[in-house]
C-alpha cells in the first residue's frame, strides 16, 4: 500500500490550509487522505494555519497563540495566492469536519505546538477541543493524528487514545534515540522530512516495525523511487499529480 496525502489540501491550486485547498483537494479522484495543520489563539479558539505567525499566509502579522480568535477572524488567508481567494479565511476544524463528513476523506491532523506563552494550558485545550469537535466526525472517516511535540502527543494519547499517532521528524532531528521517542508516545508511524532521507533509513524504519510517510514530496520520481523501497505514503502539495502512484 503506497497512500498519497494531500499536504494542505492542494496548495499548488490554491492558498493552502483553506477551504478552497481541501476543497479542490477532496475532488482529486481516488485521494483518501488530506492533512491539516491545527493551530490555537490566545482565547482558545482552534484555526487552521501551518506557521506560528500570520504573516506569511494571510494579510496580517502576529503570532496566532497571542491573538485572540476575533482579531484574526477577518483575516484573507488567499489573497496572497490570487485575487479570486481574497474572501478565503482561516478555516475552522469545525468546517474541516463538515468537509470531511460531506467528503467521505480521511483527516491527518497535526497539532501545532504553542509557541508562546501559557503553552501548556494551550495545548491541552487546543487537544481535549480536537478530542471534542471529532466526535461528529463520520465513524467511518480514518484520523492520524501527528505532531513533532511529544507533550501534545502523550495529550493526545491521554485524551483520545482510539486514534493512531505519527511522531514528526525533520531530516536533520532524526536521532539514534528515535524508538524511544515513538515508544514514549506509543506510536508506531514515523513522518519523516524527505530531505537526505536514504534507502538505508527507510530500511532500518521499516525493518523496525514502523509504519513510515514522507513529507513533503512533489517529484513524481522521487515519489516513485520512495514507493519502491517500502514507504508507506508521501504528503504532497501536487496530489492531483502524484494520486496514480497510489497503491
Amino acid at each position: 500500500m503506497f497512500t498519497i496525502y494531500g499536504h494542505r489540501g492542494l496548495p499548488s491550486k490554491a492558498p493552502e490550509n483553506t477551504l478552497a485547498s481541501f476543497k479542490k483537494a477532496t475532488s482529486v479522484s481516488d485521494l483518501k487522505w488530506i492533512e491539516l495543520d491545527v493551530a490555537i489563539t490566545k482565547d482558545e479558539q482552534l484555526v487552521i494555519i501551518h506557521d506560528d505567525y500570520l504573516d506569511r499566509t494571510t494579510d496580517m502579522v502576529g503570532e496566532v497563540s497571542q491573538l485572540n480568535y476575533n482579531e484574526i477572524k477577518h483575516a484573507s488567508a488567499g489573497s496572497w495566492f490570487g485575487n479570486e481567494y481574497e474572501a478565503e479565511h482561516l478555516s475552522t476544524l469545525k468546517e474541516i469536519i463538515d468537509l470531511a463528513n460531506n467528503t467521505k476523506i480521511n483527516l491527518n491532523i497535526e497539532l501545532k505546538g504553542v509557541s508562546g506563552p501559557n503553552g501548556s494550558e494551550l495545548s491541552e485545550s487546543m487537544v481535549t477541543q480536537v478530542s471534542e469537535i471529532l466526535k461528529s466526525l463520520d465513524s467511518q472517516i480514518e484520523v492520524l493524528i501527528s505532531s513533532f511535540n511529544i507533550y501534545l502527543l502523550k495529550l493526545a494519547e491521554s485524551i483520545m487514545p482510539q486514534y493512531q499517532r505519527a511522531l514528526i521528524f525533520k531530516a536533520s532531528g532524526f536521532g539514534k534515540d528515535w524508538r524511544t521517542l515513538l515508544n514514549f508516545c506509543n506510536s508506531n508511524i514515523v513522518n519523516i522530512e524527505d530531505t537526505k532521507l536514504t534507502q538505508a533509513r527507510v530500511k532500518e524504519i521499516k525493518n523496525a516495525g514502523y509504519a513510515l510517510n514522507v513529507w513533503t514530496v512533489n517529484n513524481q520520481l522521487r515519489a516513485n523511487q520512495l514507493a519502491n523501497w517500502g514507504v508507506d505514503g508521501v504528503f504532497t502539495d501536487k496530489a492531483d499529480t502524484l494520486i496514480h502512484l497510489q497503491r
